[in-house]
Order: C-alpha cells, then structure tokens, then sequence
C-alpha cells in the first residue's frame, strides 16, 4: 500500500501498523530510517525508526526517544506514535522550515510498539492482558474463571447472574451500572457480578477467578529500582530484563548515547508522569525539579496535568513502583524520561481524580457510576443487559461497556484529539534536548594568530541532559580536539581541551534564573570560550565532541 498520513480516525492492528511504518520510511527516505532492535516471544519484530537528516549523521546529534505499546491494551499510545510520526513527514515533505531545521540538529528515535504480541491479540479479541504472551509458569493448573466472548459479539464485557450469595445489585435509576448491595437490599435482588468468560477446570460448584494466562507486566520488567513484584495478578518477570521486549529497547538506548529525554506513551489519565519514583530517590531536588519543569511546559495547553509519581501516583502508599521504563531512563541512563497517560476518561465524563493509582484499589461507586452512564449515552460503547444461555452456569445476563474503546482508549470518535495532544508533547520534548553551538573566530597579530571557540548551548536541558548523569559520569564531557596543518606550530592552548558541561536555559529556570526578583546567571552559566595560539599559515580543524549537545568540526584558515 501506497503511504498516506495517520489522522486517528482509526484504530491499526499489528500487521497494518508495521505496513504503515515501512510505507512510511519508503517514502520519506530522505528522513526515515527502520530497523530491527529485536524479536518478541513469538517472533514479531519490534522496529525502530530513526529520523533525522540522512545526508549527515543522525547519531552525532542530540536525541529524543519515543515509544509505545509496553502495554498491550493501551492502543491509544501506539496510535499518537504514528500520528507524530506522520506530522514530522508531513511537515517535511512540506518543507516547513522550523520542522526541517530541527531534524537537521537533531534525531528522532522512535519504537512504535514494544509488546507487538500482546498488542495484536487484544486487537484479534483476547481477553484483557497486560503486556506479552510469556507463558504461565511450566506445570502451572488454573482453576476458575477465565475472560472469554461468551455471546459471541466479538467483544468480552460483563456478566451476570442472580443469587442470594451476590455482592451486587441492580440501580433501576442506572441500568448499566451495578452498586454495592447493603443489608436494606433483598437477598432476591442480589447478583453475582464479573467479567464474561467461562471456568476452566471447574469442579462445578465454586465461583472464583482464575489466575491470569498472561500476567505479565512489562513495565515492573526493566531495572530501575527492580525487585520482585506482584500486583493485581500481575508480576514483573523473573529477573530484570528477563523479556525479550525489554531487553531489547534497553539494548536499544544504551547504543545511543546522543538521546537526552524520552517518553513512553501508556493509558489512561490525562497527565504525564515524573520524578521521584520513591523517598529517598537518587535524583537530587534541582532534577526533579527540571524534570517538572520541563513536563510542565510538555503539556501546556493539552489539559492534561503533571503528576509525580511518588507520592501522587502510587497504587499503595507502603509499596514503591518498580522496575518501571521511564524510571529506568532516569535513573540507569540519567535523563529526564516520562511516562505519558493518553486519554481521561473521568475527565470525559466530568469528573477529576485526585489520586488516580490509589483510585484503582479504592474506587469511589459514585464516580463510577457517573464515568458509566457518560459511556451509555453512546450506543457504540455499551451493549444493554441479554440474556445468554451461559454453557456451564445455564441462564446468565451479559452486557456493559466495551473496555477497550471507552476506559482503556477513547472510542475512535475521540481519537484524533487524544493522539493530536501525544504530538504536541512529542514535540516540545524534542525541542527540551540540549543544543550545542560552536563560534569560532580567527584573530591574527603579527605573526601568532588567536583561534577562538565559544561554545554556547541554546537548548532547555543541561549538556548532560540532567545533574545526575553529570556526577554518575554517564555522560563524557564536551571535549574540543585541535589540529592544524604542518608548519603551524600551537603556542599556547591544548590539543584536546575539556569544556565540561554547560547548562541550558531550561536548567537556569530551576536555579539562578528561578526568581524574578531575585535574577542571576549562575556559576557555571551555558556558554565558555575556549582560546589556542599558533604560528604559521595554513588550516586549523576544530572537533568537538558532546554526546547529549551534537558533535561537529569545522576548518579555519591562519
């Protein structure tokens, strides 16, 4: 198929989404570039396409990495990815000048889909998963419950059934909803209440959950702060980066150490997450306070908010989140990397959560009844109570929201708006990445002449992309390398000289440039010179070198 452009107007399976990509690269080869950083489980690819301009090195310049799909439901995140994408071809192919001059300075890194397994079995109509196909464990015997399309409409919702041991009632106020029962309640009334789905191994009697086929969760997989985890049915792997997904994207940062700020697309929430992850956290108050700083200003203008993670985003205020992707960026690689959760559905249907995490394990009935009947009124996001002729539990009654294009994603109505603010956010996360400029210029008295280098970095983040990765020495200095010609002697200066770091203006707004009334320019400040003397005639080589910033060189005449 011939490329066009990704609006949102629709959700892509797998398959369409790797065509697009490589439809995508083919006609921008200019600027698109896509290989392969590994394999998952079953033998999907997980791609990564790199944009910048071809005619230089995309390596050698500061980067941002984008990503979506570490968890497989949470489609929403791969859709803003190939929206994003598409606006930067677009814009190119256009040749929109402050687009174009970006992407010569600077590249783009970018991973469509981590768990393309998952992904593309939630979007065939497998029961809810969190991330992979990883296997249950070798000997493992479930008993219970297991999510399944019982009626047969190709999508899994809710199910019910009368009994006086149910837990549940009916509001006749709110069909779709169901409350809590209370001891006012006639046990006559009461339901049991759970997901559609058949008991597997039953012993036709008791009524219970099985444990989940895949309970992976990629993101408790990676190795910031990792130890064993197990939430919701859910656990982090066997040992840090024990998936074939995880490894590779970790694999993949690692080899390029131009990237300076990352972000990982997730749902559901409207708000982009940040630092710390836990108290005490390795990053120092002036980090975490850039790294707001810079998410503040991501989001400006989507509506969505900023959260911290700790303590703002915990699902157990006594339990730390770990092994997470965005963390691991942090606090492994030492840049600002966040996780962004597309969509708000409470939002949508006018309600605002303070603690959004706590909320799962301590939900408020009333909210939820309002997020339900906001869904009712679309026809296309609901399926109205029917009765079933259940195969184990004989008459049963199935109905409710379809989860997966009204909680989990917005329904495609919607689409376009949630992937359109992932875009922006990209955007502006990429322009954060540290800038390095060089002036040289040439002063000849009598017979030595003076070459100057003032080196000058206009990016928001620091040269190190953050204090952190400065102190760990993640991050080399800049370093400027002299050479000249034969016949010119170096009188004074260095043949290699060391710049250190430089802050950005963005790191300056956190720090000596944080109060108006009380402006400074700091110690260190964003912009040194670096000086040689030489005798002689002929051509200087200046080569510098800043993994985060850019590298280059350029030649003089003396």
């Amino acid at each position: 198929m011939a490329w066009t452009p990704y609006k949102g107007s629709k959700y892509l399976d797998f398959p369409a989404v790797e065509a697009w990509c490589h439809e995508l690269v083919k006609a921008h080869s200019d600027w698109f570039q896509i290989e392969e950083i590994g394999t998952s489980r079953h033998g999907r690819s997980i791609e990564l396409i790199t944009v910048g301009d071809r005619s230089g090195t995309p390596d050698a310049r500061p980067a941002f990495w984008l990503d979506g799909g570490t968890h497989a439901s949470e489609w929403t995140g791969v859709m803003a990815v190939l929206h994003t994408l598409s606006n930067w071809a677009e814009r190119l192919q256009l040749g929109d000048e402050e687009t174009t001059a970006r992407f010569k300075r600077r590249t783009a890194y970018v991973v469509p889909c981590i768990s393309p397994d998952g992904f593309q079995a939630l979007c065939e109509g497998h029961p809810f998963l969190r991330s992979s196909l990883r296997p249950p464990p070798a000997g493992s015997h479930p008993v219970g419950l297991r999510p399944a399309d019982v009626s047969g409409d190709g999508t899994i919702r809710w199910m019910r059934w009368k009994h006086p041991a149910g837990s549940w009632v009916c509001d006749p106020e709110s069909p779709m909803w169901m409350r809590h029962r209370t001891f006012d309640d006639d046990p006559a009334d009461a339901f049991c209440f759970c997901s559609e789905g058949t008991f597997v191994h039953w012993d036709g009697s008791r009524w219970s959950d099985a444990p989940r086929e895949f309970g992976l969760d990629l993101n408790r997989n990676f190795p910031g702060s990792w130890t064993p985890f197990r939430m919701f049915g859910m656990d982090g792997g066997s040992f840090p980066l024990s998936e074939p997904e995880s490894r590779a994207v970790v694999d993949a940062v690692a080899a390029r150490p131009n990237i300076a700020t990352a972000l990982t697309n997730h749902t559901y929430t409207g708000c982009i997450l940040t630092q710390p992850y836990r108290d005490p956290s390795p990053l120092s108050t002036p980090d975490i306070d850039l790294f707001e700083s810079l998410a503040l200003k991501a989001v400006d203008g989507t509506g969505y908010r900023v959260i911290k993670t700790h303590p703002d985003f915990m699902y157990d205020p006594k339990v730390d989140i770990v092994g997470v992707w965005s963390d691991t960026l942090s606090t492994t690689f030492g840049l600002p990397g966040y996780t962004l959760e597309l969509w708000d559905p409470y939002g949508f249907a006018g309600v605002e959560i303070e603690k959004p995490a706590a909320f799962f394990r301590k939900p408020d009935p009333a909210i939820i009844k309002t997020l339900i009947e906001a869904f009712a009124t679309n026809p296309d996001a609901v399926s109205p109570w029917v009765a079933v002729d259940h195969p184990q539990l004989g008459p049963v009654e199935i109905g409710g929201i379809d989860y997966m294009r009204t909680v989990r994603n917005p329904p495609e109505a919607l689409l376009p708006a949630e992937v359109a603010k992932g875009a922006l956010i990209a955007d502006r996360l990429l322009q954060a990445t540290p800038d390095l400029h060089v002036e040289v210029s040439v002063t000849r008295d009598g017979e030595l002449t003076t070459v100057e280098a003032v080196l000058v970095n206009h990016g928001f983040l620091p040269t190190a992309a953050s204090a952190y990765a400065e102190a760990q020495d993640m991050v080399p200095p800049i370093r400027v390398v002299f050479d000249a010609d034969e016949g010119i002697d170096l009188i004074a200066g260095e043949p290699i000289e060391v710049a250190g770091h430089l802050d950005g203006w963005g790191s300056m707004q956190v720090g000596a440039a944080r109060h108006a009334v009380y402006p400074g320019l700091g110690g260190r400040g964003p912009r040194p010179r670096l000086r040689w003397i030489v005798r002689g005639g002929g051509t200087v080589r200046l080569k510098w070198t800043a993994p985060r910033a850019g590298s280059g060189q350029c030649e003089v005449t003396v």
